[in-house]
């Protein structure tokens, strides 16, 4: 295209359109011809249509296409045409090789719509302004403005080799720079900005216009449209480049393969990559000596196909990479990397360290940053944005966020802190997995993927399920997954197989090099010919590190004798550094596998590592280093005198302290600290407020360890009975706690004890022995006026009451726990406490107080977050709420606290929500709705074990039998319930279970006598609000069929008076349905009792109370 179009299509304020013109070959020929149609044809929008219309009319009445020159203001200068035309003349231009930049700002017109024109133009000059600076700082030069974007060139006026290199770092420079803008115009203005970046790399002419200070420069040929198309392709915050520009700079950047795209002119589409990273020279220059691989043609073959196979059918396995230390697992998966990069694959990877991980750098959550295209040293401002857009761009659902949050260490807000407070550990960690799952799945879907995960031999319990989920994932997407082990620690053994489900998985074990091999890496440092390389082959035995540290010992100048292990020659390749180097490496072995200068230079006063990563013992990984090889970490490590490790381990404890707990406690532990006990439980402590109770016991283990002293041994053993109780684990932690009630060296100590052994005996349902252990920790906490003891241990006492059905214990016991609460300042107390006298009022019959409490209790758990306490009340206000006289409102509310209790895996709450819906469905009628719930109710009350609650589940199953005609099985559901609950203690559920068998066998009047008796008797004996109610309800129902009228009035009086203190609408209603309907048995038809009678069957039908319907019909 003419550059006079160019410069004109500037001078009218369209030169976005400059590409696409070149791209239709219009040039000044066809310019004038051109109409609203074909303008329309080509993407022009309407008012571009009509401006450029109205332009092409000036030209018609003899106005040539005026030039206009570039700015360093966003808004085009005026200039005087015949002065630059004259200029153009005495300056034809000189082809030069550049690379092209076009850079176009996104989502500006939305935004100065809101603004007038002189903020409007701030606001841009604001961005331009940021991304000429880019230009300008990386030795490009702005060529022209074009709307909202600009083109600058690299490599001219002056020419440069690394033109392509500084494109590409000014391009990142340019989106850092946007995005920092872009936060701050969002602050201001509640929207943001973004620009997309295109580069090409070829042949221009370079065009001089003006002279002197005033000269400015442009470019034109066929290199600018393909990178102004690079840009037009592009996604707002995104950087694409071609074939050309990654191929000038390939041993300088990391790109993305992305899909071709056509450009006009052009007849093949032109390759696109997206540009993720510029590496330093000094990266790349050890790339460059990076030793090549040798041998392993069988391996690379398998993995060939293998990735052929995945990246054809849209399926992938999992390979696992064995082989001792040395024997080339990390070259060869590199290799994967490399093949796989080259067709296109997109490549991530975790490493899993023994010792030295920082925070949120662990295999899987290192797998997880990088899914999400965010660095591992990323800030919480990036993570984060970097998760909003995840769940906004539809890769995770809303109800994940709660899990990333966790993979990225962001803080919970406080909504879903309540939530993941509430959830059961096995939830929390299932979420985990399925969040990386879902996210290595959903990145497949763009282009097939490569994990590497490597040294699996070091992982711990949580990694390895990660795994096992990822090589089932892998399997149903185009993704492999790589892993390395050692042989020695192999921890992929059958069991861990298995839980694969049968996964595709191959294992590849690597042995010696073969000598062919061998001799072929030799080559590459010495003349293979040399006596030398014989020494070495033989030395090595096959092993691709030992050789190449033998070489390379070689190399620099050792010759004499050459050590006959690999831990031997490190050693002495260490001792050929200079004495800085060698102390800088000897700190860094002590810092860990991976380590960043600033910790190096908090220990030695340098961090220096130049020399360390020129020898290759080092290398740079990210913003920090990482050992060359393990091997090499761990023999500088074992040539340090205890005396000098203890040293460097303070210093690094002293580096970690306040950052990192863990690694504050492992340094310390290192130095033989005797703090260091105490440091890990402060470390577990922290792991297990963010909910990781699995990290949180292997640190209290590591503490109990090297633990010595009484204080430190029973503070742990007390901590890890409570974790194992969080992971419920309940009969370890009651062992854990008997362990350190044996250890107890005083009454506190044993208090300790005491209360974790009481704990743990409630979810046993050992609930005497339970009490017993409170009284004795009680004289102690009173004698030390111990209040956050005595709020624990009074709500745990009344929690133990409710269960034994002693109402009036369990109400005085959480009032204490209330009392105490407030004098310790416990929110978390005062809410447990609301939530007991909520229960309390329950079991005491009165519903409405109980209602009252309930809702107390969770506003407070609301407010400060204490989402198990929550979650567990939910269920219960809702059924509270039924005797109000609500009924339909209030399933609703059930199904709510059913979906959050599922969401929190708590199943205890989930059960409890349950059965309150089975006896709301039984008011309702809706048999169907009982049956669904008592069988998904059956199963947790026995996955949780607990057996008090099956008889309530096993009389709902009953009741649906009996509607449907059924009534023998009915019956013997109804005897199970029975035996069960003799055994487990009548005070639960007797009254029910012994009322509903009444009304199953009304018709036989054994059964039915015998039944209310002892159901009576069992109310005599104390029991909780439930069995009165529904004794009650199915005993005047069983009488009403036997035509018993003086019975029905009987019961009728006898929940009149158990409700006396606290009259309820529903009770109300059914010991008013009783007596009615009990009269109307007698004969009796007087205007009062039909009046009745239609009234109570009005209320009926509003409430669509379908069991109590049919009576009154």
């Amino acid at each position: 295209m003419s550059d006079g179009i160019n410069r004109w299509l500037e001078g009218i304020g369209l030169g976005e359109y400059a590409a696409t013109f070149a791209e239709n070959a219009i040039d000044e020929d066809v310019l004038p011809d051109l109409t609203d149609a074909d303008l329309e044809k080509i993407g022009l929008k309407l008012g571009h249509r009509k401006k450029l219309l109205k332009a092409i009319a000036t030209l018609a009445e003899g106005k040539p296409p005026a030039p206009v020159a570039a700015s360093r203001e966003p808004v085009p200068q005026a200039h005087d045409p015949d002065e630059s035309l004259a200029a153009w003349e005495r300056h034809p231009g000189e082809r030069k090789p550049v690379t092209t930049l076009f850079a176009d700002i996104t989502g500006s017109t939305a935004l100065t719509e809101k603004l007038d024109a002189e903020e409007s133009h701030d606001l841009l000059y604001g961005a331009t302004q940021r991304m000429c600076e880019a230009v300008e700082n990386n030795r490009g030069t702005v060529c022209r403005f074009m709307g909202d974007g600009v083109m600058a060139m690299f490599g001219a006026p002056i020419a440069s080799e690394q033109h392509a290199v500084d494109a590409c770092e000014a391009a990142l420079e340019m989106q850092r720079a946007m995005g920092e803008y872009a936060r701050d115009v969002e602050a201001r203005h509640g929207s943001g900005l973004q620009i997309r970046v295109g580069l090409h790399s070829g042949e221009v002419v370079v065009l001089t216009v003006g002279e002197g200070d005033k000269v400015e420069y442009d470019a034109s040929g066929p290199t600018v449209p393909i990178a102004a198309r690079m840009e037009q392709t592009a996604r707002p915050g995104e950087i694409y480049l071609t074939t050309a520009t990654r191929s000038l700079a390939a041993d300088r950047i990391e790109t993305e393969t992305l899909a071709p795209v056509s450009v006009k002119g052009i007849s093949e589409p032109v390759p696109v990559f997206a540009l993720r990273r510029v590496r330093s020279a000094e990266e790349a220059r050890r790339d460059e000596k990076r030793t090549p691989l040798v041998g392993r043609r069988a391996d690379l073959m398998q993995f060939r196909g293998i990735l052929e196979a995945c990246i054809e059918e849209g399926h992938g396995q999992s390979l696992y990479v064995r082989g001792e230390p040395g024997i080339g697992k990390t070259r060869l998966v590199e290799e994967f990397a490399r093949i796989a990069a080259d067709q296109g694959v997109s490549h991530h990877r975790g490493l899993i360290l023994p010792f030295g991980v920082g925070q949120g750098q662990d295999a899987i959550r290192s797998l997880v940053r990088s899914l999400l295209g965010i660095p591992l040293e990323s800030g919480k401002v990036a993570r984060k944005r970097a998760a909003d857009e995840a769940i906004n761009e539809g890769h995770l659902g809303p109800d994940q966020a709660v899990f990333l949050n966790d993979l990225l260490d962001l803080p919970q807000p406080r909504e879903l802190r309540a939530l993941y407070d509430a959830m059961d550990n096995d939830t929390r960690n299932r979420g985990k997995r399925a969040v990386v799952s879902t996210l290595l799945t959903v990145t497949s879907y763009t282009r097939p993927v490569l994990v590497i995960i490597e040294d699996v031999h070091w992982s711990d319990t949580i990694t390895l399920t990660h795994l096992a989920d990822l090589t089932k994932t892998v399997a149903e997407c185009p993704t492999l997954l790589v892993m390395t082990s050692r042989i020695e620690g192999d921890q992929l053994d059958q069991k861990w197989r298995s839980s694969t489900e049968g996964s595709p998985f191959i294992t590849i074990d690597l042995g010696p090099l073969r000598k062919q091999d061998a001799i072929a890496l030799i080559s590459g440092f010495i003349d293979a010919a040399d006596p030398l390389a014989a020494s070495c082959l033989e030395r090595a035995a096959g092993n691709p590190l030992f050789l190449e540290q033998l070489l390379r010992t070689a190399q620099e100048g050792s010759t004499a004798s050459l050590p006959d292990s690999i831990q031997s020659l490190v050693l002495a390749r260490m001792d050929r550094l200079e004495p800085e180097d060698k102390r800088a490496l000897q700190a860094a072995a002590v810092i860990g596998q991976r380590f960043h200068a600033d910790a190096l230079n908090h220990l030695i006063g340098t961090g220096d590592c130049g020399a360390l990563v020129e020898h290759n013992l080092i290398r740079i990984e990210g913003d920090g280093y990482l050992f060359a090889h393990a091997l090499i970490q761990e023999s500088v490590y074992g040539s340090l005198l205890k005396r000098q490790r203890h040293e460097l381990h303070r210093k690094a404890a002293e580096w970690y302290a306040g950052n990192d707990a863990a690694l504050y406690a492992e340094h310390l532990a290192s130095a033989d600290d005797a703090n260091a006990p105490g440091a890990f439980l402060d470390a577990a402590r922290e792991q297990a407020q963010h909910y990781h109770f699995s990290r949180a016991l292997d640190l209290t283990e590591r503490g109990l360890a090297i633990a010595t002293e009484n204080p430190d041994q029973h503070r742990l053993i007390c901590f890890k009975g409570e974790l194992l109780r969080d992971l419920a684990d309940v009969p370890s932690s009651i062992s854990a706690y008997r362990e350190g009630l044996d250890k107890a060296a005083d009454d506190l100590q044993r208090c300790d004890a005491w209360m974790g052994l009481a704990a743990g005996m409630r979810v046993m349902t050992d609930y005497h022995e339970a009490l017993a252990l409170l009284d004795k920790a009680e004289a102690v906490a009173m004698k030390h006026n111990l209040t956050a003891t005595l709020t624990q241990l009074h709500h745990l006492r009344g929690n133990l009451s409710f269960s034994l059905g002693r109402t009036d214990d369990c109400r005085n016991e959480h009032l204490l726990a209330l009392k105490f609460a407030k004098q310790c300042q416990s929110a978390e107390g005062e809410a447990r406490a609301l939530g007991g006298l909520g229960d309390a009022e329950y079991a005491r019959g009165r519903m409405n107080t109980a209602r009252d409490y309930y809702t107390r209790c969770i506003d407070l758990s609301r407010e400060h977050g204490f989402g198990r306490t929550e979650v567990a009340h939910l269920g219960q206000r809702a059924f509270a709420r039924t005797f109000s006289g609500i009924w339909r409102g209030t399933k609703d509310e059930l199904f709510a606290a059913i979906d959050v209790a599922m969401k929190a895996g708590d199943r205890r709450a989930e059960m409890n929500a349950r059965l309150a819906m089975c006896e709301l469905g039984f008011d309702l009628g809706e048999y169907d709705l009982i049956e669904t719930h008592a069988e998904r109710g059956l199963d947790l009350v026995r996955t949780l074990g607990a057996r008090a609650w099956e008889p309530a589940i096993l009389l709902w199953q009953a009741v649906v039998l009996h509607t449907k005609g059924h009534r023998s099985e009915a019956h013997e559901l109804l005897l199970q319930a029975v035996s069960i609950t003799r055994e487990v203690g009548r005070a639960f559920n007797a009254g029910r279970v012994f009322g509903a068998l009444a009304w199953v066998m009304a018709d036989d009047d054994a059964v039915r006598v015998a039944a209310l008796d002892e159901g009576e008797t069992a109310l005599r004996e104390g029991s909780i609000s439930h069995n009165y109610f529904w004794f009650y309800r199915f005993a005047m129902d069983s009488l009403l069929s036997v035509h018993d009228w003086d019975g029905v009035e009987r019961y009728a009086a006898a929940l009149e008076d158990y409700t006396r203190h606290e009259p309820m609408p529903s009770t109300d209603f059914f010991i008013a349905r009783g007596r009615a309907l009990a009269a109307f048995g007698r004969g009796t038809r007087d205007g009062a009792l039909l009046e009745e009678l239609n009234r109570l069957r009005d209320e009926a039908h509003r409430e669509g109370l379908g069991s109590a319907l049919p009576a009154l019909e």
